[in-house]
C-alpha cells in the first residue's frame, strides 16, 4: 500500500514502485548530495544519522530529494516524472506553516531511515565499489529509490 502525507493541504504518495527513470534520478541526487553512507568506526548511531541530515541539508538537495520520493495524489506514482518531481520541490519549499515545516523535518528524517534500511548506498553513490566492477556489472544489483519506510505524516 503506498503512504499518503499531506502538506499544505495536498496529499503526496510515498513513490512505492520506481521506474528505471526513477532509480536513475534518484541516484544522480544522491550522488549530487554527496551523501557518505559509511558509519565511522567511533560514530554511534545517533551521531551517523545526524551527519547524513547535515551532509543532505549543507548540500542543498534536500527538497529535490523529496521531490524525488513523493509524487501528489491526483497524479499517482505511475505519473511521476523529473519535471513532476521538480514541481513537487518547489512546493514544499514554498510551505510556511510550523506545522507543515515539522512535517517536512519528520518525513525527511523517515526518509532517511528508509535509506539505511534499503542500503541506497549502492555502487552509483560508492566510488570504491563501482570503480572495481566491471561496466557491465554496474546496475546489477541496484536497489530501487522507494520511500517505503517513511511513516505517514498528517
Amino acid at each position: 500500500m503506498t503512504e499518503k502525507h499531506v502538506l499544505g493541504g495536498r496529499t503526496f504518495l510515498s513513490v512505492s514502485e520506481s521506474t528505471v527513470e526513477h532509480d536513475l534520478y534518484f541516484h544522480a541526487l544522491v550522488g549530487r548530495a554527496g551523501l557518505r553512507f559509511e558509519k565511522g568506526d567511533e560514530e554511534s548511531p545517533e551521531d551517523f544519522a545526524a551527519r547524513i541530515l547535515d551532509e543532505l541539508v549543507q548540500s542543498g538537495q534536500t527538497l529535490d530529494l523529496l521531490g524525488c520520493l513523493l509524487v501528489p495524489e491526483d497524479v499517482g506514482v505511475d505519473g511521476w516524472t523529473p519535471e513532476e518531481a521538480r514541481k513537487t520541490s518547489a512546493f514544499i519549499g514554498q510551505l510556511r506553516g510550523e506545522a507543515d515545516k515539522a512535517r517536512v523535518r519528520s518525513l525527511v528524517l523517515s526518509l532517511l531511515i528508509g535509506f539505511f534500511g534499503c542500503g541506497l548506498a549502492s555502487v552509483w553513490t560508492s566510488p570504491r565499489s563501482s570503480s572495481s566492477r566491471p561496466a557491465a556489472d554496474m546496475g546489477a544489483n541496484l536497489p530501487s529509490a522507494t520511500a517505503t519506510a517513511a511513516g505517514p505524516v498528517s
